[in-house]
């Protein structure tokens, strides 16, 4: 892996991590907008998704589609298939328009945030910088 490479993947790390960060912070401090904390929960897994991907010298889609993602993540790594992101990608484009709003639960939040961490856990467990 060549030095650019690496810092390619950890910027995108980094990214994705700001994307939890601020789930965290809304959750904690503004649960009154919890759609746009989903909402930074389905970005953060999908840049760790497209992570993975880039990781295995895969070519990045532009997609917010989060099955097709796990599915390209699964014909490389069988774990992947066991992922269950539910309807995480409502909140990709949805939640940012008032006529498809989605206002999702606390409870909710906290599960598709606890899906994030995993996501992230099972990511960087199976790449090596």
């Amino acid at each position: 892996m060549t030095k650019s490479s690496k810092t390619l993947l950890l910027q995108w790390i980094e990214k994705a991590d700001h994307d939890i960060l601020a789930c965290e912070t809304i959750i904690e401090h503004q649960p009154i907008i919890l759609d746009v904390a989903c909402f930074h929960c389905q970005q953060a897994v999908e840049k760790y998704l497209k992570l993975f991907l880039l990781y295995n010298k895969q070519e990045i889609i532009k997609t917010h589609n989060l099955d097709i993602l796990l599915k390209n993540c699964s014909d490389i790594d069988i774990d992947f298939k066991s992922v269950d992101v539910k309807n995480m990608e409502n909140f990709a484009v949805r939640v940012r328009y008032p006529h498809d709003s989605i206002i999702p639960s606390m409870k909710e939040t906290k599960e598709y945030y606890q899906i994030t961490l995993n996501i992230k856990k099972l990511v960087l467990k199976k790449i090596k910088l």
